[in-house]
């Protein structure tokens, strides 16, 4: 991770998820903290499945960093999805599963 500067970021504490619904207020919804700081390979990417949506909703969503010493960012871009009803006539014959892919071995 990099401050705008392009200095090396060595105190970010974590994230945390903003979710707002339809054009209500964004609200917290987890934080996400960072533990690896002094790891060789420190985790570059970052997850999180928001298991409380409902079909038919709209959600938005933003990103802040926060660093250990309590700073936070700027706000990331919105992003807005609505979750849609599952499709009918779903026949198992056209699920595949995906080919696992190799583990990359040439990371930076």
């Amino acid at each position: 991770m990099h401050y705008v500067s392009g200095h090396s970021m060595r105190d970010l504490g974590g994230f945390v998820l903003l979710r707002g619904e339809r054009n209500k207020p964004f609200q917290p919804l987890v934080e996400l903290p960072v533990t690896d700081q002094e790891r060789f390979s420190p985790q570059r990417t970052y997850s999180y499945i928001d298991g409380e949506t409902q079909a038919g909703n709209s959600y938005r969503y933003e990103i802040v960093s926060r660093t250990t010493d309590g700073y936070t960012s700027a706000p990331s871009n919105e992003v807005e999805f609505t979750r849609a009803w599952p499709r009918k006539n779903l026949k198992p014959q056209n699920f595949a599963s995906p080919a696992p892919s190799p583990f990359p071995t040439n990371l930076p």
